[in-house]
């Protein structure tokens, strides 16, 4: 079996992957568990051609496959897919791919594909399920007030949900946990980086500072904190650009952006009123240069310089 599996969803990844673990025999992992790096594409897929020797199945890992780094040369490595035996479960793992790529084309005509997107942050409704659905995993007992907070304090952070809520269970010891003893347990931080995003909005450098130190001295992930900005500019750039062009009812907007919830279009109206849309532009772009950036090994010191130029320019950018 070939699998691709894709998403910045690193938790529902990760646990994807435990599956795939669980299924080779627990005293045959030296022989048959096996994880490669990208560029060690030709190593992975001659270990992936050769039988198990235990006769049972065996697990073949090629991480960090965002497919552009591969060439014809790993093209022609690729054509040996169809001689991966039945009992071998080869996985790709990639953060996103290029689906136009000839790379991708050829993979996916013998892989099954995965996708496991994060849930966007304001989806909370979705975020109160998954952490519900993982909460139920776990045989952990939550009041409904309980998981509305962990969703606000936690927000699409699904490898964080499942830390808080094993700590959770082991205080709870069986009993349902209520609202005041989890926020007690469980600190608000997704919370603070969607207000980074409003001060950046608003110019307000000392804010910004602020805010972003404390996240960084909570070791809240880079990822996590880029992520939350990307896609809170890019919906405040969609639903100005929409109200420039001149669509006027909220519904319209909302289908138009993506946005489930029309009744949050209201607010967006407000937060975008006095934003330029070239400064927003601006932030989406700079956001993705910064996570692609991140994602090639950038430092937590790369974050600010980059955070205080964008604030920068909502100060010394007029409306549009």
């Amino acid at each position: 079996m070939i699998v691709l599996l894709t998403g910045d969803d690193q938790h529902a990844i990760q646990e994807q992957l435990n599956q795939y673990k669980a299924e080779i025999d627990s005293q045959w992992l030296t022989l048959c568990y096996h994880r490669f790096s990208a560029d060690r594409l030709d190593q992975a897929i001659s270990v992936a051609r050769t039988r198990s020797l235990t006769g049972g199945k065996k697990l073949v890992i090629v991480e960090n496959c965002h497919l552009k780094q591969w060439g014809d040369t790993e093209l022609e490595t690729l054509q040996q897919l169809v001689q991966v035996p039945e009992f071998t479960i080869l996985v790709f793992v990639a953060t996103n791919v290029d689906k136009r790529l000839k790379i991708y084309k050829h993979i996916v005509k013998y892989a099954k594909l995965f996708e496991f997107p994060l849930i966007p942050p304001w989806r909370t409704d979705l975020i109160e399920k998954a952490i519900s659905t993982q909460a139920k995993k776990i045989k952990l007992v939550l009041s409904k007030d309980a998981v509305e907070y962990l969703a606000e304090a936690i927000g699409n952070d699904m490898t964080r949900a499942a830390t808080e809520l094993r700590k959770l269970y082991i205080y709870g010891k069986g009993r349902q946990l209520e609202f005041a003893e989890v926020k007690e347990l469980v600190p608000c931080q997704t919370q603070n980086t969607l207000q980074l995003a409003s001060a950046i909005r608003q110019g307000e450098s000392n804010q910004v500072l602020h805010l972003l130190d404390d996240l960084l001295s909570r070791s809240e992930p880079l990822m996590v904190i880029v992520a939350t900005l990307l896609t809170q500019f890019r919906t405040w750039l969609w639903v100005k650009s929409a109200i420039a062009s001149g669509v006027k009812k909220d519904s319209e907007l909302a289908q138009l952006c993506s946005i489930s919830n029309p009744n949050r279009i209201y607010y967006l109206r407000q937060e975008v009123a006095n934003t330029s849309i070239n400064a927003l532009a601006k932030a989406v772009t700079m956001m993705l240069d910064l996570e692609m950036s991140i994602k090639r090994g950038a430092e937590a010191k790369n974050l600010l310089p980059t955070i205080l130029s964008l604030s920068s320019k909502f100060q010394l950018t007029p409306t549009m």
